[in-house]
């Protein structure tokens, strides 16, 4: 049987490289060919590993009309000579120049936003990149949310019709049996250890995780804070050492550069508590592989987020930053309810996220389209 071929593309890292790398690893081989369109040096070195075609396409970050014309000609020189049965972007760049250039070349595309771009500014730029979604409406044949808040968003928001969008929730891999990986880490610094994951820009509010920071550290020094995920895209770093700096907690927060899969397991095998108080998000695996941990997850109230946390059942979510500080004042003096709230969120994974039930959905809609 001829194996049905899908091109991905995507110009973005962080949650859509390990959405991709997830992908390759679990799905079907014999019946999918899939190809790799990016400019992150990362997946084309994963997809020489893994025995994947790859093709690199220089893609802007921000708007750029004419490096947006070139990238629409040169993915579309690549759906020609590929003829693939479908296109899967992902992220909002490669969605925007890539529906145009699928939709020019008679080609059906499946659009992920992993959280829409306009989320990440405010103001005029809020707006513009609003509009771009608007327009990349017009070019959009079926989107594919990440979690049901970032579909509804992208109902009511932006206005795709519901019967064109589907869900599969993010996923991932649950071992039989607990995976060791190498201490590429350390021991972390602190008594109590307070951990996350990701890049130091405006989605992940890192501005406000410095505030949490002080209001806990001034009642407790015995609390570290660890940011895993610097040296990366890191726009706010400047502004959050200088934070730091100001509140005079540079000994208790620490930024480790960014690392691999082994290190960020390090990481949540060590800390007492994760938390996320991102701005938005679109469905955040570091959240699902802490919770998979059984650390007890603070998170914002924001979408992704809301699928997954039920407050005070198996996490916790906040709104001001209050909440945050209380949240953990409670769960360092309330051991069992720590582990009672690990305990049920290791439960939920499992039994919501788990990548060999939902990569099965994802082949139904590559075979139906």
């Amino acid at each position: 049987m001829e194996k049905i071929k899908v091109l991905q593309i995507t110009q973005s890292v962080g949650g859509v490289e390990t959405y991709l790398r997830q992908m390759l690893q679990n799905i079907d081989r014999n019946r999918f060919e899939v190809i790799i369109v990016s400019c992150e040096p990362s997946l084309k070195q994963y997809c020489e590993e893994a025995n994947v075609k790859y093709y690199e396409v220089k893609m802007s970050r921000g708007f750029n009309p004419f490096r947006d014309f070139t990238s629409v000609l040169g993915i579309r020189r690549i759906i020609k000579k590929e003829r693939p049965a479908l296109v899967h972007l992902h992220s909002s760049k490669a969605g925007f120049v890539g529906r145009i250039a699928a939709k020019t070349a008679s080609c059906k595309s499946l659009f992920t936003p992993h959280g829409g771009s306009y989320l990440q500014f405010t103001g005029l730029k809020r707006m513009i990149f609003f509009f771009l979604e608007l327009i990349g409406k017009r070019f959009t044949y079926k989107l594919l949310c990440i979690s049901w808040t970032e579909a509804e968003r992208f109902s009511h928001e932006v206005g795709i019709k519901r019967e064109r969008i589907y869900v599969i929730p993010n996923s991932i891999f649950i071992p039989a049996e607990r995976v060791e990986v190498p201490d590429k880490l350390g021991k972390l610094e602190g008594e109590i250890k307070i951990g996350t994951i990701g890049r130091i820009t405006y989605q992940k509010n890192p501005l406000l995780l410095a505030d949490i920071a002080y209001d806990v550290i001034s009642k407790d020094p015995r609390v570290h804070f660890h940011f895993l995920g610097a040296g990366f895209h890191d726009h706010l770093r400047k502004e959050l050492e200088e934070k730091i700096a100001e509140y005079k907690i540079g000994s208790n927060f620490h930024l480790i550069e960014k690392g691999d899969a082994a290190m960020a397991l390090n990481l949540l095998r060590q800390i007492d508590m994760f938390i996320l108080p991102s701005r938005y998000e679109g469905l955040s695996y570091a959240l699902l592989e802490a919770m998979y941990e059984e650390v007890p997850c603070i998170v914002s109230k924001v979408d992704g987020n809301n699928d997954v946390i039920s407050n005070r059942e198996n996490g916790f979510s906040c709104l001001i930053r209050e909440q945050y500080a209380g949240v953990i004042e409670t769960l360092i003096n309330d051991k069992a309810l720590a582990k009672d709230i690990g305990a049920k969120g290791k439960q939920y994974v499992i039994e919501k996220h788990k990548i060999d039930k939902n990569i099965k959905m994802l082949e139904e809609i590559y075979t139906s389209l």
